[in-house]
C-alpha cells in the first residue's frame, strides 16, 4: 500500500488516499481499480474518527482504493463549503487516475451522517462544479438530508446559519434530478438524532426521479453507528450487514470482483 496526499478548497482540507501497489504484472487481475472517498460525519462541526479508519480498511482489503477527505467544519466552513471541497477532490482524483491507478468512472463518495449530507449533496449538486466532479455512486450511512421539518438542527445551524437560500439548497429531498449519482442507503427507525424520514424522503425523491437507488432500513440502533461493532465503540449487531450489502451493491454497478 502507498498513501498520497492532497490540499483542498480555499482551507487547504486534507485529502488522503490509501493505494493498492500494482500487483497487476504478479498476476492480479487489476491494474485499474474503483475507488471510494470516506466522508466522516460530525454534525459539520467537528470529523468522526469512528468513521474513518475502521471504513477504510474494508473497503481496502475488498480492493477498493480509498480516500478520507477531512472537509471543512465549525467556523471554517463559509470560507470553503464542504459540499465543493467534496467536488474538489473527486476532479483531483479523476485527473489522477492513470497514475492513481484508478478506474475514472467508478469513483464513489460515502458519508455518515453530516459527511453524507457531503455526499449526497456533490450527488445533486455537482453540475455546478463540472462533469469531472460527478461522483459515479454514492453511499449513505444515516444520512442529514433535509434541513426543513426532520432536519437535525446542529447541522443545519453550522451549515447554514439560519440563511433561507442555504436552507432550500441544502434541503437535499428537493434538489433530486434524473442526474443525481445512485445512491446505497441505510439508516434505523431508532435513530433519535437524524429522524429515519430524511433517508426515506432522499430515497423516495431518487425513485421518483428514475434514479438508481439501494435503501436498507433497520429496526434498531442508535445513531453513529459506523460498522457496529465494538471496535468502533457502538456495537450493535443488527446493522453488522451493511458493509456488506454495500459492496455488493458496488461490485454490482461496476463489475468488480476480488
Amino acid at each position: 500500500m502507498r498513501t498520497v496526499r492532497y490540499l483542498i478548497g480555499g482551507e487547504r482540507r486534507e485529502l488522503i488516499g490509501y493505494i493498492h501497489e500494482d500487483l497487476y504484472t504478479l498476476g492480479g487481475c487489476y491494474k485499474k481499480r474503483p475507488s471510494v472517498i470516506v466522508c466522516p460525519g460530525g454534525g459539520y462541526s467537528f470529523l468522526s474518527k469512528r468513521e474513518e479508519d475502521p471504513v477504510v480498511f474494508p473497503l481496502f482489503s475488498h480492493g477498493f482504493n480509498v480516500f478520507v477527505l477531512h472537509y471543512s467544519v465549525g467556523d471554517e466552513i463559509h470560507s470553503s463549503w464542504p459540499e465543493e471541497e467534496a467536488a474538489l477532490a473527486i476532479a483531483a482524483i479523476r485527473r489522477d487516475s492513470d497514475s492513481l491507478d484508478i478506474e475514472s468512472s467508478k469513483i464513489a463518495v460515502m458519508g455518515f451522517s453530516a459527511g453524507a449530507h457531503v455526499a449526497a449533496s456533490v450527488s445533486c449538486h455537482w453540475k455546478r462544479y463540472g462533469d469531472s466532479s460527478r461522483p459515479d455512486a454514492a453511499v449513505l450511512c444515516y444520512p442529514v438530508i433535509t434541513m426543513g421539518r426532520y432536519c437535525h438542527q446542529g447541522s443545519r445551524d453550522m451549515l447554514t446559519g439560519g440563511d433561507e437560500r442555504l436552507i432550500d439548497y441544502y434541503s437535499l429531498e428537493n434538489q433530486v434530478d434524473e442526474d443525481t449519482s445512485p445512491c446505497f442507503i441505510w439508516h434505523t427507525f431508532s435513530d433519535d438524532s437524524v429522524d429515519v424520514h430524511n433517508s426515506l424522503s432522499f430515497a423516495s425523491a431518487l425513485h421518483e426521479h428514475g434514479v438508481d437507488v439501494e435503501l436498507h432500513i433497520y429496526d434498531r440502533g442508535i445513531h453513529g453507528l459506523s460498522l457496529g461493532y465494538n471496535e468502533t465503540g457502538k456495537e450493535e449487531k443488527a446493522v453488522q450487514s451493511w458493509m456488506d450489502l454495500c459492496l455488493s451493491w458496488l461490485d454490482r454497478r461496476w463489475g468488480f470482483s476480488r
